[in-house]
């Protein structure tokens, strides 16, 4: 519970962040999430029902793919995060400076990024894009949005039609501000 408070009193001291809850319980937080729908999610690792592994699998089954910051005491789960894609780890008890780089480089990678809200792409064109820019491969988003490797390439190629890009590569440079 202390963590929780402790998070939040740190949340709110960006004025650009607004908590939409937090949950102590693993069920609650999924309910939560997939309620709330937010950008971020800290995470912690250790709940009691369920590990934020199990949390992470259980709302992307859902479709929702949160940027995703795992605040545990436990450093030996790092690895498991990076295989996750977590965007970030932060130990407890949280450092400020570490929380705001974290939030610095959200931010950043937000604003460098193609809005696919303000595009033609459909909603299933834009899930698959938001993936692709995870670093999901064909296979791993066909697995997560329960559709075929076929499906997922028709869309691809839908994606880089729509916004006039060439290549994947293409895309990813442009969503990273790089093109």
């Amino acid at each position: 519970k202390e963590a929780c408070l402790r998070i939040s009193e740190i949340i709110g001291k960006f004025p650009e962040l607004k908590l939409t809850g937090y949950e102590q319980d693993a069920d609650r937080a999924i309910k939560t999430i997939i309620k709330t729908k937010p950008d971020i999610v800290f995470l912690d690792v250790e709940m009691p029902g369920k590990n934020g592994f199990e949390i992470l699998e259980t709302i992307r089954s859902h479709n929702l793919f949160p940027t995703i910051i795992f605040i545990t005491a436990y450093s030996q789960y790092a690895i498991n995060a990076i295989r996750e894609r977590a965007f970030d780890y932060l130990l407890k008890p949280v450092d400020i400076r570490d929380f705001k780089e974290a939030i610095e480089r959200f931010k950043e990678r937000n604003q460098t990024s193609l809005n696919f809200d303000h595009t033609s792409l459909t909603d299933r064109e834009k899930q698959v894009a938001r993936l692709l820019c995870e670093g999901k491969t064909s296979k791993e988003i066909a697995e997560l949005l329960f559709i075929s490797f076929n499906t997922v390439n028709k869309h691809r190629k839908s994606i880089l039609k729509k916004l006039e890009l060439r290549s994947t590569s293409e895309l990813l440079a442009a969503l990273s501000g790089i093109k």
